[in-house]
């Protein structure tokens, strides 16, 4: 059975306003978006959408699941957000899914990243360094995951989870952004057809790729060339050599006839300079 391994960079983008300018920097070379919102909080799931205007700007036509968190405080508030906003906001921006996780009581974490994982497959461009070497009959990438959405809606816990596989109830504010990583593997029977093939595609594509980059490869010895071209490279170079030799010996000519030319004044002055000296001296 193929396995497919797959390294996932998860980058935390702060959700605070003065952090907006890391949103468009860090949007380059992304593969899928998990844009965050609180179940709890009205006011991220409507703030929300800036996000996605911008990831659309920024990133192209990139998957987007939308992630409604904290969704164990559901049982205690009841459903604030309606279902049917829910479904709005997804076919409005043309997201991938939806779906509900809890970072606190692990519910659909490994699920949603799994998902992105599969996501980022099905929209394989490559972009550059996705693509890495395959082992042992496997095959390897590599992919930019961002994590996006207002602050404290549990962006920095649901990776914590997923990676650390626990819940720190000491709670900090992302500064800037976090960066973390970590691999998993999906069997070739869990991705759908359309993965397989678009898989196939991107790797012939690489592989297609690394050969020209090999025959473009400079040549370092001289015996990969033909005789008859390093015969006439060799004659090039003695007819440059000696015209370089002639046009030497040009130039020194013409520097020596303006040193002649400047020392011929000079000795006329002191000439007069004597004269002058010597009438003065006899009267």
């Amino acid at each position: 059975m193929i396995k497919t391994r797959i390294s996932l960079s998860l980058w935390d983008i702060a959700g605070q306003k003065r952090f907006d300018f890391l949103k468009s920097d860090f949007l380059k070379g992304t593969a899928a978006v998990a844009a965050v919102f609180d179940l709890t909080r009205p006011e991220t799931f409507d703030a929300i959408d800036q996000y996605f205007q911008e990831i659309r700007k920024r990133a192209g036509n990139i998957p987007i699941i939308l992630v409604g968190n904290k969704q164990d405080l559901k049982e205690q508030v009841g459903e604030i957000i309606s279902r049917e906003q829910i479904v709005q906001k997804v076919n409005k921006f043309n997201l991938l899914e939806y779906i509900e996780t809890s970072a606190l009581k692990n519910i659909n974490v490994n699920t949603l990243f799994y998902r992105l994982s599969i996501a980022a497959l099905l929209d394989l461009k490559p972009r550059l360094g996705e693509m890495q070497k395959s082992e042992n009959g496997s095959r390897s990438f590599r992919f930019k995951i961002i994590l996006a959405g207002p602050a404290a809606v549990g962006k920095s816990s649901l990776i914590k989870r997923f990676i650390n596989l626990d819940f720190s109830h000491d709670y900090n504010l992302t500064v800037g952004l976090d960066l973390l990583s970590k691999g998993i593997e999906v069997d070739e029977h869990d991705l759908p057809p359309e993965a397989q093939a678009i898989i196939q595609k991107a790797i012939s594509k690489y592989k297609k790729h690394e050969k020209q980059l090999i025959s473009q490869a400079p040549l370092n010895k001289e015996e990969m060339l033909p005789r008859e071209e390093i015969s006439y490279f060799s004659a090039d170079m003695n007819t440059n050599t000696q015209d370089f030799n002639e046009n030497q010996h040009h130039e020194k000519i013409k520097f020596t006839s303006k040193k002649i030319y400047l020392i011929i004044p000079l000795i006329l002055i002191v000439v007069l300079l004597l004269l002058l000296f010597l009438f003065v001296s006899s009267s």
